[in-house]
């Protein structure tokens, strides 16, 4: 690990995380994990009404929204976990314990846990557009909630809407030069406590930080190319998604070279009311916003390098309410992407009929009565494994005991076929 004081580290190129967080409580039977009308039972979806699942590869998809074409361009990337029990109905404690893999406070986001083992000293290693976040005191978090806040971070003697310069350059220089004497001086003097010597050494790392921060104002669009929120007609429900912008601004911080981790969030799942146009056009939104996000990913030569995590706080009941909405499940899923992925085409995890979590084989992840019903906790000791961040977690005091980590990432399991 770097020493305080010394210089910054180079430009981080090793591999990059995303949480993509569809806050509210996503209703995976109408994508990943599709369920028809049972005889004798109440509806679970009205267009199993008219339709049945759709199939690409091994993926099976409910047949509304983009989900087809999401499958066809990305089901060879993904690993689909359904059947995951949050074991909640509630909000906060549902997203918690799926960004977290703890349903009690005190550990970090999969995000803030990566961005401390893999770029601890990059300036921006953990970035935060939108989500829950959690460090556990782990490292900082930078939230962003306009990517236009970039400009006043990278140059913040800019005019941001007039790309002006606010002061002379000269007199930038010389209040930089007077501020590192000043530091310089300071951490001259011997009767420093330990406390004050190393929040001197961090503010100055900071401020040797700034080469870093030109790079990522480089690549900062003009405001006319910053992606713009959205309005998504849901049948006459508005909702407001600026998710295009959040990973636009994800993917320039991972150019720039100045961190490792973005938290992205989509809002709106949590449809009492009118439940199918919501899902419709917020999964709609959602297929949309992974073509792009991948698009720009690969424009920028960095999508051999993203681990992609999608989930939510928990689905949604099997059935409507009175209000042709639906409510609070604790059964749901995560869909998991990489490009060239040895283990996508696969589905792991199952639900019954009714969307019933089921027990799995700990070692097979076939069904199976005296198995585990998988949950975030295990998901996550899963991602864990697969992204080296085990040990780091357990030298710290934030293993996840107890949990077993089964092999969603072994490409020749699965426990659809």
């Amino acid at each position: 690990m770097r020493l305080w004081g010394s210089e910054i580290d180079a430009i981080y190129s090793g591999r990059l995380l995303v949480n993509l967080q569809l806050d509210g409580g996503a209703d995976v039977t109408q994508l990943c994990d599709p369920k028809v009308n049972m005889p004798g039972e109440r509806k679970i979806n009205h267009w199993a009404d008219s339709d049945e699942p759709g199939q690409i590869g091994n993926i099976s998809y409910a047949p509304i929204a983009g989900n087809a074409q999401l499958f066809e361009r990305f089901g060879a990337d993904t690993l689909i976990i359904n059947g995951v029990d949050a074991q909640t109905n509630s909000h906060e404690t549902g997203r918690l314990f799926n960004w977290t893999g703890s349903n009690a406070e005190g550990h970090p986001s999969l995000s803030a846990l990566f961005a401390a083992a893999q770029s601890p000293d990059q300036p921006l290693a953990y970035s935060v557009f939108g989500g829950i976040s959690r460090t556990a005191g782990l490292i900082n978090l930078n939230r962003f909630d306009d990517l236009s806040n970039m400009s006043v971070l990278a140059r913040p003697d800019v005019d941001p809407h007039t790309s002006r310069p606010l002061r002379a350059a000269s007199d930038v220089d010389r209040s930089r030069a007077i501020v590192q004497s000043d530091i310089n001086r300071l951490l001259a003097q011997p009767n420093l406590s330990v406390r004050q010597r190393l929040n001197m050494l961090r503010y100055k790392d900071s401020r040797d930080g700034r080469d870093g921060l030109e790079r990522l104002a480089e690549l900062i669009p003009a405001p006319d190319e910053i992606e713009p929120a959205v309005d998504i007609d849901a049948g006459g429900y508005m909702f407001w998604s600026n998710l295009k912008q959040q990973m636009q601004g994800a993917l320039m911080v991972f150019q720039s070279g100045l961190g490792s981790a973005a938290d992205l969030s989509l809002g709106g799942f949590d449809s009492h009311d009118e439940h199918d146009p919501i899902s419709d056009a917020l999964f709609a939104h959602l297929a949309d916003a992974l073509n792009f996000f991948w698009d720009q990913a690969e424009k920028a030569g960095l999508a051999d390098r993203i681990l992609l995590v999608v989930g939510s706080d928990f689905g949604r009941t099997n059935h409507y309410n009175d209000a042709n909405g639906k409510d609070h499940w604790p059964v749901g899923s995560y869909m998991i992407m990489e490009r060239g992925a040895t283990w996508g085409d696969r589905v792991v995890g199952l639900s019954d009929e009714l969307h019933f979590a089921q027990p799995i084989n700990p070692a097979t992840l076939k069904a199976d009565r005296s198995g585990v019903i998988p949950t975030p906790a295990h998901v996550h000791q899963s991602i864990r494994a697969y992204l080296g961040l085990t040990d780091f977690a357990e030298e710290r005091g934030l293993g996840l005991n107890g949990v077993e980590s089964l092999p969603l990432f072994d490409p020749f399991l699965s426990s659809s076929i």
